[in-house]
């Protein structure tokens, strides 16, 4: 079976042109990610954390953000220039590098695109310091992602992200 082409996709800075669809994405991808009715993470919890991400208060926040040194963004956007992909690293006021968020649409899931943001963030980043993320517990997948990068679970590190989201922190040690 012959395969057809695969769907091409670029990456660029995030920018104020784009930052409100990238926000847009990336909670269509929380809803995608982290509903979980064990846990109590309702579908109508998410919608009500989104909405609030959405405010103009947060939207500012964001908007000043990409002129901060110590905070970047990128965004993966389709042939149509639709954003598929985001991530937002920064480094805290203690020097240490974060990944912050890295969200790929569920339709471009497998295609590179993870990837690709991923090394822009690894490239940005002092490559001589370790890098840290927080990710779901149940997010299987990320954690596969970020293991395949270097990341290593730094056990005893679960907390509750917005009181809701059990998290693990994970670390890129220096190579």
């Amino acid at each position: 079976m012959e395969k057809g082409p695969q769907p091409q996709f670029s990456i660029e800075r995030l920018s104020a042109a784009n930052i409100d669809e990238a926000a847009k994405m990336r909670m269509a991808s929380w809803l995608d990610t982290y509903v979980n009715d064990e846990l109590g993470i309702t579908r109508e919890w998410i919608e009500t954390h989104s909405a609030e991400q959405m405010s103009d208060e947060r939207r500012q926040r964001r908007l000043k953000k990409l002129s901060d040194p110590n905070c970047a963004g990128w965004v993966a956007t389709d042939e149509s220039g639709k954003v598929i992909g985001v991530t937002t690293p920064f480094i805290d006021n203690k020097g240490i590098q974060h990944i912050g968020s890295l969200y790929v649409d569920k339709n471009w899931h497998g295609r590179g695109i993870a990837g690709r943001l991923m090394q822009q963030v690894i490239d940005w980043f002092d490559p001589g310091k370790p890098i840290e993320l927080g990710v779901a517990t149940y997010n299987e997948r990320a954690i596969a992602f970020y293991r395949k990068w270097g990341f290593e679970l730094v056990p005893g590190s679960e907390k509750l992200f917005d009181d809701k989201i059990p998290e693990i922190k994970m670390i890129r040690p220096v190579k």
